[in-house]
């Protein structure tokens, strides 16, 4: 039955009408994680690249996924060019680099000291392709004190103040410069009100909405914001996005989770067991 799922998946992802560069892009890297754990390695490395190719500067995983591929390939100056583009790319963080267990066992291969070396100069590079490099630090910037403030153990009026300033700025930004993705902690900390009458959601939802139309932005950018007013609300998940809390909030009419996720081009749950190991919910498993 799961090889019949695995076939029907597929074939939908390959034949979907008026896709969207991400929906494109989310069909390579799907079929790429599949192949990945199935040890089909070469063309894991294939549809990852095609992703990669179509766009860049979207997710450093699939290139740490795409490097794995290529080292279990034995195509070493494949991955370590991968390696490096996804530091000029995507600003890949030193610690994740440093932790990521698919490259555990290639680590003795020259190419991680080397590159672990050369590590600033690479991330140096990635700064010098921004157009607006000021604005993309001050985002992070944003980040780091809402994080901060919450692992400091100050008050909760405290931490909420710096929400509304942080906020308020990353609309200011948003405004003149665009979305910027490393924004979305910010804004998710909003999400106790989100679907309400109030200034954050009354420029963003909009503003993200017209986003998604043109594709310039993912369709499941909602998907956890509507999960959590659910959970909040109705003591239920719509999508099962939270795994391990499934006994506490099950997934309403469970027999068509998979088809409310794919609208947004979140895959099924059992590809969530296959690929990341997640304990499925009792009532899905006899479906």
């Amino acid at each position: 039955m799961r090889i019949i799922l695995l076939f029907l998946f597929l074939t939908i992802l390959s034949c979907s009408d008026n896709k969207t560069d991400y929906d494109q892009y989310n069909e390579w890297d799907q079929k790429a994680m599949l192949e990945f754990k199935d040890k089909d390695y070469e063309k894991a490395l294939a549809n990852f690249e095609k992703a990669i190719d179509l766009k860049p500067k979207e997710d450093v995983s699939i290139y740490f996924y795409a490097t794995a591929s290529a080292l279990h390939a034995k195509k070493y100056d494949k991955a370590k060019e991968l390696l490096i583009s996804s530091i000029h790319n995507t600003n890949a963080s030193k610690d994740y680099f440093l932790n990521f267990n698919e490259f555990n066992s290639f680590r003795n291969e020259k190419m991680f000291t080397e590159i672990e070396k050369d590590y600033e100069s690479h991330i140096s590079e990635f700064y010098e392709k921004l157009e607006h490099p000021e604005i993309y630090r001050e985002v992070d910037r944003l980040v780091e004190l809402d994080k901060e403030y919450r692992t400091n153990g100050s008050e909760w009026k405290e931490v909420e103040r710096i929400d509304s300033l942080n906020i308020k700025r990353l609309i200011e930004i948003t405004k003149e410069y665009g979305w910027h993705p490393k924004g979305w902690l910010v804004l998710w900390h909003q999400r106790g009100t989100y679907g309400q009458d109030t200034y954050v959601w009354n420029f963003f939802k909009p503003y993200i909405d017209e986003q998604i139309k043109k594709g310039t932005m993912k369709k499941d950018f909602w998907v956890m914001f509507e999960e959590e007013r659910s959970m909040r609300q109705n003591k239920e998940q719509i999508y099962g996005m939270y795994w391990n809390q499934f006994d506490d909030y099950p997934i309403k009419d469970i027999a068509n989770v998979d088809k409310r996720r794919a609208e947004f081009g979140v895959p099924p749950l059992w590809y969530m067991e296959k690929v990341y190991g997640i304990a499925l919910p009792a009532e899905y498993k006899k479906l």
